[in-house]
């Protein structure tokens, strides 16, 4: 009876063992997978299908982005600014503005700024094939590497105009689409101070700052430089996109 009692213990601990083991294998999953956030998207405001959106880890880092589609003046003093304040960021630029201004992108290059691609024409890829969204990142492609950037990970869309089925088609060519967690609209009424203050306190740690970079946008460098001033005063890091989401625990594909 004895006998009976103790093997029953030790068949039904084994069966705890087991349970626990599946539960802390799944925990261990869950966050491994959730080093990244995956959401779906808006336009204008926050994220979109299969796109990494900010990251999880503890740590007080940002990542500042800039999507620079045109224009040549206004980009001159978001970059001196960056330099100054000594912060690397992250620049996704359009292929046939590289072209047209290709000593501002070599200047990016040589400040050893990340830049990803805001494709190459800045024609949207919504409705458009696998074979005409592989033709446009490869030949913004091809520009990055004549300014001896390479290899390209980051692909941003033109015109922001997201669905499922163009993410899809962005991951199969082997590329990362990464979106953001927070909008720097700076196309506001309101003073550079007011805007700054808006984006400041609504970023936290792991989060993606995107900034529209274009000659009408007078008030981009002075915002950008009170963002940074503010957010370092929290003790904040600016890095860039692959410093963010770094060290990766595993190599994750978009959760759809």
């Amino acid at each position: 009876m004895g006998s009976m009692f103790y093997t029953f213990n030790w068949t039904s601990w084994k069966k705890w063992v087991a349970v626990l083991s599946l539960l802390l294998l799944f925990a261990i999953t869950i966050q491994l997978s959730n080093d990244y956030i995956f959401e779906n998207a808006t336009q204008d405001q926050t994220v979109n299908e299969g796109a990494i959106t900010k990251s999880l880890k503890e740590e007080k880092e940002i990542a500042l982005t800039f999507n620079v589609p045109w224009g040549d003046d206004i980009i001159v003093d978001v970059m001196n600014v960056l330099d100054e304040k000594q912060v690397k960021a992250t620049f996704f630029v359009n292929g046939e503005w590289a072209l047209r201004n290709e000593e501002l992108a070599e200047w990016i290059v040589e400040e050893n700024h990340e830049i990803g691609l805001l494709g190459f024409s800045d024609k949207s890829y919504e409705g458009r094939s696998l074979d005409y969204i592989k033709e446009d990142i490869e030949r913004g492609e091809t520009v990055l590497k004549n300014l001896d950037y390479e290899p390209l990970q980051y692909v941003r869309v033109p015109e922001n105009k997201y669905s499922e089925l163009v993410t899809e088609q962005i991951h199969k060519l082997g590329y990362r689409t990464v979106f953001w967690s927070v909008y720097a609209d700076v196309n506001k009424k309101q003073h550079a101070e007011t805007i700054s203050k808006q984006i400041a306190s609504g970023t936290s740690s792991g989060d993606i700052i995107v900034m529209p970079i274009r000659d009408d946008l007078k008030k981009a460098p002075e915002v950008v430089e009170q963002i940074i001033e503010q957010k370092e005063a929290e003790e904040f890091q600016f890095v860039t996109v692959t410093e963010l989401l770094s060290p990766a625990q595993i190599d994750l594909e978009p959760i759809n």
